[in-house]
């Protein structure tokens, strides 16, 4: 095997790929400030905050409102295990080790407090990605906080109506319901995704710049969860097997993850998209089109005093 000869060509084939991505950023300016805006924020420091704090503060707060309020939280709860994908077997898998008696036991409704509060830290994290795009200040302190847990009691409040909904309308079976189902989730994701954008920025940034993240938050949200329902199934069975209820956990933090980098993937794109100059123009170009089409049709349209024209 000739070394020397397998470098160089390695060496060309390097130079050759970097040279054609140069040529596309510089073809394309927007990829080139997606690229930059990716180092910037920290992308996988971002990713990894959010799902770890999700796994540390959210999942304990799902479980001690579980004991304390079954018949409450039970359509969220639901709601969050079918997203993730757990299925019976991984869902199974958790409650059998925690009893809801020794919970409330344990806990205490001072405890349900203090887990409650703590859980804000996911909020917290949202917040800080939020405002690490969108290169704002933090807020933090007492009025930062009291955000955070008002945004936090509004997404589980809509994770129970997102479970209730599913109910309701997991009786109606056709191609056309299952379409129907599919926008009403997606309009109801991008709803939450925007005002949680909106409410955790202290409404710093306009809300039609905002849109676009939340929803594309929203579709490929819905599209992840969806791909869970097919792909974690078997991938939390395979845990079980190996590990138990730790293989459950594991499983479900690589979930937070891949879901963590959906929303801060389409909050960035929706920024770096929302500001881009020719994107500017094409949208400012579509508007008047469409007010100029518009004006024409009332300009045809016969006035109520003037007869129509013969046929």
């Amino acid at each position: 095997m000739d070394v020397a000869a397998w470098r160089e060509r390695a060496t060309a084939t390097y130079q050759l790929r970097r040279d054609q991505a140069k040529d596309l950023v510089d073809r394309i300016p927007i990829l080139g400030r997606l690229l930059n805006e990716v180092i910037r924020i920290e992308f996988i420091d971002r990713c990894m905050l959010i799902a770890a704090q999700g796994l540390l503060a959210l999942i304990p707060m799902l479980v001690v409102l579980a004991a304390f309020l079954p018949d409450v939280t039970a359509a969220g709860i639901q709601s969050f295990s079918q997203a993730a994908g757990l299925g019976d077997r991984g869902e199974g898998q958790v409650t059998a080790q925690v009893s809801p008696d020794q919970v409330r036991a344990q806990t205490g409704l001072i405890g349900l407090a203090i887990v409650v509060f703590s859980a804000t830290s996911f909020a917290r994290a949202i917040q800080r990605m939020y405002e690490r795009i969108w290169e704002l200040s933090h807020i933090g302190g007492v009025g930062g906080a009291r955000r955070c847990f008002l945004w936090l009691i509004g997404w589980l409040m809509t994770l129970q109506l997102v479970g209730s909904l599913r109910v309701l309308m997991g009786g109606v079976d056709g191609l056309i319901a299952d379409g129907f189902r599919i926008v009403i989730q997606a309009l109801m994701l991008s709803a939450l995704w925007w005002v949680t954008s909106w409410v955790l920025l202290f409404g710093r940034v306009p809300w039609h710049k905002l849109a676009l993240g939340a929803v594309l938050t929203g579709a490929f949200g819905l599209l992840y969860n969806r791909g869970s329902t097919l792909v974690m199934p078997a991938y939390v069975n395979a845990n079980a097997d190996q590990f138990g209820t730790l293989g459950v956990i594991l499983a479900v933090s690589t979930w937070l993850i891949g879901f963590a980098a959906v929303m801060v993937a389409s909050a960035l794109v929706g920024r770096v998209v929302s500001e881009d100059p020719t994107v500017g123009r094409l949208v400012s170009s579509g508007l008047e089109l469409a007010g100029e089409v518009r004006r024409q049709l009332v300009r045809l349209r016969p006035r109520p005093d003037e007869p129509a024209a013969p046929r």
